[in-house]
């Protein structure tokens, strides 16, 4: 299964559970609770990824998301990519169209897209993720902006 499946699946399992705590405690709550599981996750996954690695950089980051579209349709436009900086425009997401097929895409950005910023950070904690707009959140695009090193210059 590729990444994406195997979301499908995590997401169909999680989804009535989110959506019964939902109802006790409020979805604002239940979403927020799902966020930081996820991110605690992927940040983990991020530093468990750099262990196998030698050098954790640019490169190895352009690596990795290449990998996240695997068996699935993705677009993306890179605009810069060099030692310190990788900025691109998810223009088509897979993980989104995923979660609309199964009518879960109010889930989405819990799900998935609050997973990427610390996953950069425990791939390595010189690694920034700006990112301001989502398709998830309704843009006709991701605006993925990454740095590695102490400032965005």
């Amino acid at each position: 299964l590729n990444r994406i499946e195997k979301r499908a699946i995590e997401a169909l399992a999680i989804a009535p559970f989110i959506q019964a705590v939902s109802e006790k405690i409020g979805k604002e709550e239940a979403l927020s609770m799902l966020i930081e599981i996820n991110q605690q996750e992927a940040f983990e996954r991020g530093k468990t990824m750099a262990a196998g690695i030698d050098h954790v950089g640019i490169e190895e980051l352009v690596d990795e998301v290449a990998g996240w579209g695997r068996g699935a349709i993705w677009e993306m436009d890179v605009l810069e990519q060099n030692p310190t900086k990788y900025f691109l425009n998810v223009t088509r997401c897979p993980y989104y169209e995923k979660y609309k097929e199964l009518g879960l895409e109010e889930f989405g950005v819990g799900f998935s897209c609050c997973r990427d910023e610390p996953f950069a950070r425990g791939f390595n904690p010189k690694l920034r993720l700006e990112r301001t707009q989502t398709i998830m959140e309704g843009a006709d695009h991701c605006n993925f902006r990454y740095y590695l090193g102490d400032s965005a210059d």
